[in-house]
């Protein structure tokens, strides 16, 4: 602990790690969570059940299984964060978890974000949260639309950007401007692993 004006801060809330208030509500609901996790270089989602000895990891997802499934788009876009929160959500219904609550720790929950798109794909995939999905992106946005309009509009005004903006995309022998339809195809193949009507 430091303490600063005779306040004691606990190493993880000074870390930016864990916000105990949160932390004590999500403990006392005696439900089970879902902690989703980006960086720059990657997207992973837990459920978790908290416990006296700690907290238990129900069942998880992470953005390279998308690529087992022939994912070729940005590992951390929108439309692959939707995608792993789809994939969790469906593993845990598989379990028979119905429900769960949000904990993202200090991070700020923002509008249309990266987290609010894997708890979107959450949703979809039949489990119930809490968050409001006025707050989530549009389908468009999902489906990586946005990212379609912009690469076509490069590949118009100005190619050599376009190759430096997509390179290892196009590497990988992926169009950007193909998003839309290569997100429904993984979707689908999401879908069908896991036994799930089409959403």
């Amino acid at each position: 602990m430091v303490k600063t004006k005779h306040i004691y801060i606990l190493r993880r809330r000074r870390e930016g790690k864990t916000d105990y208030k949160k932390r004590k509500t999500v403990l006392m609901s005696k439900t089970t969570f879902i902690s989703p996790r980006i960086t720059s270089k990657n997207i992973s989602v837990q459920i978790l059940k908290a416990t006296p000895q700690g907290d238990r990891v129900l069942t998880s997802a992470y953005v390279h299984e998308l690529y087992k499934l022939g994912w070729n788009g940005s590992g951390t876009s929108l439309p692959a964060a939707y995608l792993t929160g789809l994939t969790v959500g469906l593993k845990a219904s598989n379990l028979g978890i119905k429900k769960c609550v949000t904990y993202i720790g200090l991070r700020r929950y923002i509008h249309g974000s990266r987290i609010s798109a894997v708890l979107k794909g959450v949703i979809d995939s039949g489990l119930e949260i809490s968050e409001d999905t006025k707050t989530m992106p549009s389908k468009e946005r999902i489906s990586g639309q946005h990212i379609s309009m912009y690469a076509q509009s490069l590949l118009k005004i100005d190619k050599e950007k376009y190759k430096r903006m997509f390179s290892k995309r196009i590497e990988h022998g992926f169009k950007p401007e193909e998003y839309p339809k290569h997100f429904e195809d993984v979707k689908k193949k999401i879908l069908e692993k896991y036994g799930a009507k089409k959403i």
